[in-house]
């Protein structure tokens, strides 16, 4: 059936039902026809200069979050000899989570979220729920669903996958206490999610549909959301080993994919929050600090967890075809699927 580009009437788009509403950011806001995820911001006010400014403020807000947070955290533990965060050695590569530094870490990543939803409202007009998904709402049940087949594979990986290789999972450090446990496996379960839905957000988020929205033509502007956000999100690891660089890059692009196929972040936020979230809370067993160690040398250690990633992304992709998930909506007609 061919595309309709004639503007929405009013009228119409005002009686869309509760995840509608889409004349709320306005006819110009808003794509008319079909659109998938990536391309959601190619919308008839678009601009090319938004873009940019959102691919600049992006990692902008990464850089003020982590210094307010995370190196705020440092300078008041050392100022006071709190002992709070563990003493590092220069240019080693290797970063020693306590509790919190987790903490503090996991918050300030996790200010991404409305620091994305509100550069897609400030800069392109468009309400933040769009960013969720092309439905204009985070689909609970479609991401409970995902996390119900996720989180029994990934215990059974992260007990059998730690237990193997102790210092690729940063558990090599002091063994672990009733405390520290408790400190650690309650800080990673509470905001480990936050930290996971924060990367998603910006990069598969934001800074995807930032990148898909330079080319007009659908393969093309998938390609660009694909690839350029998940370089951006490996290069910022700074990570040395190149098995530690496909591993990341792998994850970043399965989750991606995700995005893409069910048309929202909600698949990929499970998928990175139950990676992360669950490794973290097995390692509390383990130790009572997690060692993150970029520099090369435990590097083929997480060739099972690219192959999982990989399996995953499959997975999910056939499960949305089969379910009949949509990833392409016209935000002013309705949406084919509440998943």
């Amino acid at each position: 059936m061919p595309r309709d580009h004639r503007r929405p009437n009013p009228s119409i788009s005002s009686t869309i039902g509760s995840v509608g509403d889409g004349n709320r950011d306005g006819s110009a806001a808003l794509p008319s026809g079909p659109t998938e995820y990536h391309q959601f911001l190619r919308a008839p006010g678009y601009s090319w200069w938004k873009a940019i400014l959102a691919i600049v403020l992006i990692p902008v807000a990464y850089v003020v979050c982590t210094f307010t947070l995370t190196w705020g955290l440092t300078f008041v533990s050392e100022s006071f000899n709190l002992g709070l965060v563990p003493p590092e050695t220069a240019g080693d590569g290797v970063v020693t989570m306590s509790p919190a530094r987790l903490l503090a870490s996991n918050l300030a990543i996790g200010l991404l979220i409305p620091v994305s939803l509100g550069l897609q409202r400030l800069l392109f007009g468009q309400s933040g729920r769009w960013l969720h998904s092309v439905h204009g709402c985070f689909r609970w049940k479609l991401a409970l669903s995902l996390a119900g087949v996720l989180v029994p594979v990934w215990i059974a990986y992260g007990i059998v996958w730690t237990t193997l290789n102790r210092e690729a999972a940063g558990v090599s450090g002091p063994p672990a206490t009733l405390v520290s446990t408790l400190m650690l496996f309650v800080i990673a379960l509470l905001t480990s999610p936050l930290q996971a839905a924060g990367e998603e957000y910006a990069a598969r988020g934001l800074l995807a549909r930032s990148f898909g929205s330079f080319a007009s033509q659908p393969a093309l502007a998938l390609l660009l959301a694909l690839l350029v956000p998940n370089l951006m999100f490996t290069v910022i690891h700074g990570l040395a080993d190149p098995w530690l660089v496909v591993y990341t890059f792998t994850s970043g692009l399965a989750c991606a994919v995700i995005t893409w196929r069910t048309g929202g972040v909600e698949g990929a936020v499970v998928l990175h929050a139950v990676n992360n979230t669950i490794l973290l809370l097995v390692a509390s067993f383990f130790s009572s600090e997690v060692t993150i160690d970029r520099s090369s040398g435990h590097g083929e250690a997480m060739v099972p967890g690219i192959f999982l990633m990989v399996l995953t992304a499959a997975g999910v992709w056939i499960w949305a075809r089969r379910r009949g998930i949509s990833r392409s909506v016209d935000p002013f007609v309705g949406h084919p699927t509440s998943e």
